[in-house]
């Protein structure tokens, strides 16, 4: 039997063990890696967002790690072939991201508590093809048109509630004179698809029903719905500036910040840069195909993060990634980085005035994610690849009508997507 002092000896050596290992933990924390593509939002989670977490968690530090946009997706598949890549990465919605999932990149989600906190709809961009999660939902945008209000004022416009309101309002600002109508260009063919045709489009699809009616086989792009989303898109072009061939986004936006332009159409996101400038600034939704018709919005799940299914530190990542799927968190970053928008099931309250504008475009409106991002864009041609690439064409040569962009496309799906043949 163990005498009392032999116990007394052996607890006092097991405390002093504990407490060395605390200190060793103390002074040298698990440092987790955060791969991001938003280079844009650095001081956000350096000055922001880790200091919060990190305070409650003194065990744990971590090095937001972000690549350029256009850089994101090869860096990370380059580096996570290779054995390596940050512990989290920020995870691209739909196809991009079911094929990172069907290579193995991700730590399955399925029994991580927190994710159940999502609803079906916030979780779908970010699971495999059997509906398993691999990331927890960030945040969300949405795509609208911004507005100069003393422009509104000035030449005694309303916002455009329907389709025909809005070529009223644009034809308007054309004939007096003084300002563009749109401040939109077509040097960078992304935001063709993504604060043009999809931004409007859904009005004409019917949101859901025309996105997975293309998902599905029950509906194609030469359908007349899909040709007249086009059509009212190309309708855009008289009301362009001179030279828009060559207007790049950032361009867009000055050209809406400096006052020459009335109407700015793009996405939730740029809010800051529209802001910059002091000036004083309304959004309105997408115009209602017709008088009586539903309200339709973009909102497209823009970011998740997931665990590396190489990383070292899996528990701390999971401790982080539980703090993430948090409104702490949610209300944090949504503040810091206006115009980004919680996907969680706990209400966020936006402080940024326009940000809460935006959100309230929410409001009786029916929401769905850009057109061709889920399973359309998957094989060869990918049919957003492609969407952006004609509608280059569509707005800088006379000879692409609508009728013909849809046509080519609905080829190019016709091709490799079995629902579509």
């Amino acid at each position: 039997m163990r005498s009392k002092h032999a116990w007394i000896k052996g607890t006092f050596a097991s405390l002093s063990l504990a407490l060395a290992a605390g200190s060793a933990l103390a002074a040298d924390p698990v440092t987790l890696k955060l791969g991001s593509w938003r280079t844009e939002d650095i001081a956000v989670w350096q000055d922001k967002v880790l200091p919060v977490f990190e305070a409650e968690h003194p065990d744990i530090k971590v090095e937001f790690s972000p690549i350029n946009t256009n850089e994101y997706n090869a860096a990370i598949q380059s580096q996570i072939e290779a054995g390596a890549g940050p512990d989290l990465l920020t995870c691209r919605p739909f196809d991009v991201n079911r094929e990172w999932i069907s290579r193995g990149y991700f730590e399955p989600l399925a029994d991580f508590g927190p994710i159940k906190d999502f609803d079906d709809g916030a979780k779908a961009a970010w699971t495999d093809t059997k509906g398993a999660p691999f990331c927890v939902p960030v945040a969300a945008v949405l795509a609208g048109f911004y507005y100069n209000i003393d422009i509104f004022k000035e030449l005694g416009l309303e916002v455009p509630k329907t389709a025909d309101d809005f070529m009223k309002v644009l034809q308007k600002i054309k004939d007096n004179g003084k300002y563009t109508p749109l401040a939109y260009g077509s040097a960078e063919s992304w935001q063709l698809a993504y604060n043009g045709l999809y931004n409007i489009g859904p009005s004409y699809w019917k949101g859901e029903q025309g996105r997975l009616g293309l998902i599905n086989g029950t509906k194609k792009l030469t359908d007349p719905d899909f040709v007249q989303a086009f059509a009212a898109f190309a309708a855009w072009k008289p009301f362009l500036p001179a030279g828009q061939a060559s207007l790049q986004y950032a361009d867009m936006t000055q050209l809406f910040t400096i006052g020459r332009a009335a109407i700015l159409p793009d996405g939730s996101w740029n809010i800051n840069q529209v802001t910059a400038t002091g000036l004083n600034v309304g959004v309105f939704g997408p115009p209602t195909a017709t008088a009586d018709g539903k309200r339709y919005l973009q909102e497209m799940p823009d970011m998740a993060i997931g665990i590396n299914a190489a990383s070292k530190h899996k528990d701390a990542a999971k401790v982080l990634l539980t703090w993430l799927a948090g409104p702490e968190f949610q209300k944090i970053y949504v503040n810091a980085a206006p115009g980004f928008f919680s996907m969680g099931k706990t209400p966020v309250a936006y402080e940024n005035a326009l940000a809460q504008k935006f959100a309230d475009l929410k409001t009786g409106a029916e929401l769905t994610p850009r057109l061709a991002l889920d399973r359309l864009s998957a094989g060869n041609p990918p049919l957003d690849d492609e969407i952006w690439r004609v509608l280059q064409v569509m707005f800088t040569k006379d000879d692409m009508t609508p009728e013909k962009a849809t046509a080519e496309l609905q080829k190019g799906l016709d091709s490799w997507y079995k629902p579509q043949k």
